[in-house]
C-alpha cells in the first residue's frame, strides 16, 4: 500500500456549522417494534457537548447541550423526557431565504418542549403557537419528534410555517423511515441553492437501504454503526475498502462531508416505547463526544437524576469527561497539519482503521458493542419491572470505570503522528526532513530540547 492516499479535493468542502445527519423510523418497520429518531450531531462552535437532566413545566427530562457554566443552559439539542416524547433537529440552510443560514430560536424551542409536551401533537401546538407570537424567531430546520403513543415525525420549518413528514404514513415514509440533512425539500429555494449535507444524506440512505430493504430495521445497529459510516455519498468512496496495513502506516485521507467528520460532537438514538409499555423506558442511546471515538451509553430517566459521571456535565469544568476525553482521541486521527495548522479535512487512517484492528474506531466499536450487550440487559430488564435505580446506578458505575479503562489503553497505545502533506506525494522513498513535535507542532530546524519528536514519520528521541 502507498504511504499516502491524498485525496484533497477541497472544492467539495462546505463550511457547515452545526450540520448534522437525521433518521427517524416507525415501530412499524423495526425489529423490536419500537420506533427512534436518530441524530450524529455537528457543531463546529460546540463540540464540548455534555447532557443534563432538568425539569420543565411538566415533565423531568434528560438533554444534551453546548458547553455553558449556566445552570440551565437556554438551548437543547436534543433529549427526551419522562412522559416519553423526544426531539431533535437539523439546521436547514436557505429556508427564509437564498443567502439566510440564521436558526437561532430552534434550542430554546426544543428545551421548551422536553419540558412541556407529551406528545407529537402538542408539539404541533406548540410550534403553532411559537411561530404566531409577535415575538420575532428565527427558525431554518428540519425537527423530528416522537412521543410514547408511537407517533414519528419530521417538521420541516422556517419563520412561518412548517410541513410535517409522517413516518407513519405509508405515502410520505414509503420504507418506514426518513432522512434529513441540512436542507429542506419544501424550501421554496429548494431549486436554487446548494443541497447542503447532500453527500451525507446519500450515504445515510445508502446504509439505510443496503442493510434494511429486505427486513426490520435494527435500530441497535444504527445507532452502532451510522455514526462511525466511513462512506461518502457523492464520491462513492468507502474508506473501509483500501485500509492501512497497521498504526504506523500513514496515510493522508480527505476526510470531509462523510457522516461522521471533525465537527461531529455527540450522537444518540432515542427509542420509543411498545403500546402500553411505560413511557419512562424510553431510552436515549447516546455517543457523547466524537463518536469515533466514543462508545454508546443508554440514558434513562430515574426519579434522582442519576447520570454516568462521565457524560453528564461536571459542576467545575462544565464539560463531560468522556466528551473531553473523545477529543484527545480526534486529535490522535486528525494529525495531518499544514505548516503548523491542524487539517480539519484530512486524517491519517492508520489510526482510525488498519489491518491489525488497533485503530481507534476499531477499539470504540468492540467496546460500545460491549456497552451495547450489559446495557441492553439493563433495558430489557427495566421494561420487565426487574430492575430499578439501583440497577441502574450499578450499570452506571460499571460505565465510568469501563470508560475511563478504555480511554488509558486507548490513549497509550497510539501516538500522535504528525505529517506536513504540503510536502506528501505518492512516492514511498519520499522522506520529510522537518521535526515536529508529538502534538504537531513543526520546528524550522532540528529540535536542541530534550523529548520525543516525529522526523521521517518515526518516533525520535533527543536527548
Amino acid at each position: 500500500m502507498k504511504r499516502f492516499i491524498a485525496i484533497l479535493l477541497l472544492t467539495l468542502a462546505i463550511s457547515e456549522a452545526w450540520a448534522c445527519t437525521a433518521v427517524i423510523a416507525s415501530g412499524k418497520v423495526t425489529a423490536d417494534g419500537r420506533p427512534f429518531i436518530f441524530k450524529n450531531r455537528d457543531a463546529s462552535d460546540g463540540t464540548n457537548n455534555s447532557l443534563l437532566t432538568l425539569h420543565g413545566t411538566k415533565y423531568q427530562y434528560v438533554g444534551v447541550v453546548n458547553y455553558s457554566s449556566s445552570s440551565s443552559p437556554t438551548s437543547i439539542w436534543y433529549g427526551h423526557n419522562e412522559a416519553g416524547f423526544a426531539i431533535l433537529n437539523t439546521l436547514s440552510y436557505y429556508f427564509n431565504s437564498p443567502t439566510s443560514k440564521a436558526n437561532t430560536s430552534a434550542g430554546a424551542l426544543m428545551k421548551k418542549a422536553l419540558g412541556q409536551c407529551a406528545t407529537v401533537d402538542e408539539f404541533e401546538t406548540l410550534l403553532q403557537q411559537t411561530q404566531a407570537q409577535t415575538t420575532p424567531v428565527t427558525l431554518s430546520t428540519n425537527f423530528a419528534v416522537m412521543d410514547s403513543l408511537g407517533n414519528v415525525a419530521f417538521f420541516e420549518t422556517c419563520n412561518t410555517s412548517y410541513t410535517k413528514f409522517d413516518a407513519n404514513d405509508e405515502a410520505v415514509a414509503p420504507n418506514g423511515y426518513l432522512v434529513r440533512t441540512n436542507y429542506s425539500f419544501t424550501s421554496p429555494y429548494y431549486d436554487v441553492t446548494n443541497h447542503v449535507g447532500e453527500q451525507r444524506y446519500k450515504a445515510a440512505c445508502k446504509y439505510m437501504d443496503d442493510n434494511f430493504a429486505d427486513g426490520k430495521i435494527d435500530a441497535m445497529q444504527v445507532v452502532h454503526e451510522l455514526p462511525r459510516y466511513l462512506y461518502h455519498g457523492e464520491r462513492e468512496v468507502n474508506l473501509w475498502d483500501d485500509i492501512p496495513n497497521d498504526i504506523n502506516d500513514v496515510t493522508n485521507t480527505y476526510f470531509s462531508n462523510f457522516i461522521p467528520r471533525y465537527t461531529s460532537a455527540s450522537a444518540s438514538m432515542m427509542q420509543g416505547v411498545l403500546e402500553g409499555e411505560n413511557p419512562i423506558n424510553t431510552v436515549s442511546w447516546l455517543a457523547i463526544g466524537w463518536p469515533c471515538g466514543s462508545f454508546t451509553v443508554p440514558i434513562v430517566i430515574t426519579p434522582s437524576r442519576v447520570l454516568p459521571a462521565v457524560v453528564k456535565r461536571a459542576s467545575g469544568t462544565y464539560k463531560s469527561e468522556m466528551c473531553t476525553n473523545a477529543l484527545e482521541l480526534k486529535n490522535r486521527v486528525f494529525t495531518i497539519y499544514h505548516d503548523g495548522t491542524q487539517s480539519t479535512d484530512s486524517i491519517d487512517l492508520s489510526k482510525l482503521i488498519n489491518l491489525e484492528e488497533t485503530g481507534i474506531l476499531q477499539k470504540v466499536m468492540a467496546a460500545d458493542a460491549q456497552v451495547e450487550e450489559l446495557g441492553t440487559e439493563l433495558i430489557n430488564q427495566l421494561r420487565a419491572g426487574t430492575a430499578g435505580e439501583t440497577q441502574v446506578a450499578a450499570f452506571y458505575n460499571w460505565v465510568d470505570d469501563y470508560w475511563r479503562e478504555f480511554f488509558n489503553q486507548a490513549v497509550s497505545s497510539i501516538g500522535n503522528v504528525a505529517v506536513d502533506s504540503d510536502n506528501d506525494n505518492d512516492n514511498d522513498n519520499d522522506n520529510d526532513d522537518a521535526y515536529y513535535s508529538i502534538n504537531g507542532i513543526r520546528y524550522p530546524m532540528t529540535p536542541t530540547s530534550p523529548g520525543i519528536y516525529i522526523n521521517n514519520h518515526r518516533k525520535v528521541l533527543i536527548k
